[in-house]
């Protein structure tokens, strides 16, 4: 009986997670909050004991992949693929500053874009699943990803089998982390919380 174990971890919180701005493919630094979450979060990587650790390109996740790497040995992989929803026209706004430029939101449908030239729900659900077929091909029994949260809560529905509305079903704070344990074809949540 095979048993493997995955690690989904949310970046620490950013600026940007604190002024409600939609950072998508975006960056924005860390608070002080979030600078003692990429710690925890980075030790929690280490005793976890990871075979690999995958992680978005984008800083506020790179960073945390590169503090546990320096705990692991581990070299991160870098995976466009993990990174945050596109959020199109709406990118780097506030919700007011998008009511203001008549920028609407649509979160319930599948298909449309979250926001006028972004990503719609199925996009990220279908590139998120494409990037856990990839990891899980690798063969590794002990995987780690740090993302954010539109991929982790991507995962949610991939990993357990559930609609792709339920994407939105999960509140994942800034440094939640959540392990997946899979024997065989069968997958549950073995751990879920959040860091700091």
């Amino acid at each position: 009986m095979t048993e493997r174990h995955l690690l989904i971890l949310r970046h620490p919180e950013t600026e940007a997670n604190v002024t409600g701005r939609w950072v998508g493919r975006g960056d924005a630094p860390y608070t002080e909050r979030g600078r003692e979450q990429a710690v925890l979060l980075a030790q929690e990587i280490e005793a976890f004991g990871p075979d690999v650790i995958w992680s978005s390109p984008l800083r506020r996740c790179r960073e945390v992949a590169e503090a546990a790497s320096a705990l692991t040995g581990l070299v991160p992989v870098y995976q466009d693929r993990l990174q945050e929803m596109d959020f199109g026209q709406a990118e780097g706004l506030t919700y007011d500053e998008t009511v203001e430029r008549n920028i609407r939101f649509d979160f319930k449908s599948e298909d449309m874009p979250v926001a006028p030239g972004g990503e719609s729900r199925r996009d990220i659900f279908d590139r998120t699943a494409r990037a856990l077929d990839e990891l899980m091909a690798t063969g590794a029994s002990r995987m780690v990803v740090v993302t954010h949260g539109g991929v982790f809560r991507s995962t949610v529905p991939n990993m357990l089998g559930l609609p792709l509305s339920a994407i939105w079903s999960f509140h994942i704070a800034n440094a939640a982390f959540l392990e997946y344990r899979i024997i065989e074809d069968f997958c549950h949540v073995e751990r879920f919380g959040s860091l700091g």
